[in-house]
């Protein structure tokens, strides 16, 4: 399995969501992003809009019109999503996690500085050590 990257200590989650979406977009790349949490997906779906006024990141859930052509998908099932990068924005894994990451060249996990968030993905890191994954850790404190 490929290197999942941590960046931690981030002071906004969908925020940073956003601008790691611009970074992959500029570069050519696409990108899926995955959360379970509907209500967070629409938050960030939202965002992806308004975040920077002069950046258009072209976006669509899955199962839209408009997936086909569009290089960032957002989803809270993780099976439908495809892409060159994963970002995930879960508080856990999903128990075909190693299968289902396997689709993507880079895998990135997003975690801010929230107690209950970071209690989590100490989970989640123990987890990908489990299976011997290589990780690499950001920290992405201001």
């Amino acid at each position: 399995m490929q290197k999942i990257d941590f960046h931690f200590n981030v002071p906004n989650r969908l925020r940073y969501a956003c601008l790691v979406a611009r970074t992959v977009y500029k570069r050519g790349l696409t990108l899926a992003l995955w959360t379970s949490d509907a209500e967070r997906l629409r938050s960030l779906d939202a965002l992806l809009w308004r975040f920077d006024d002069l950046a258009f990141l072209p976006h669509a859930r899955c199962g839209s019109r408009l997936e086909g052509e569009t290089p960032i998908l957002l989803s809270t099932n993780l099976a439908e999503l495809k892409g060159d990068v994963l970002l995930l924005l879960d508080d856990h894994l999903p128990g075909n996690w190693k299968t289902e990451f396997e689709r993507f060249a880079r895998i990135i996990d997003v975690v801010s500085t929230e107690p209950q968030e970071l209690k989590l993905s100490r989970d989640r890191y123990r987890a990908y050590k489990a299976q011997g994954v290589e990780l690499a850790a950001y920290d992405r404190r201001q």
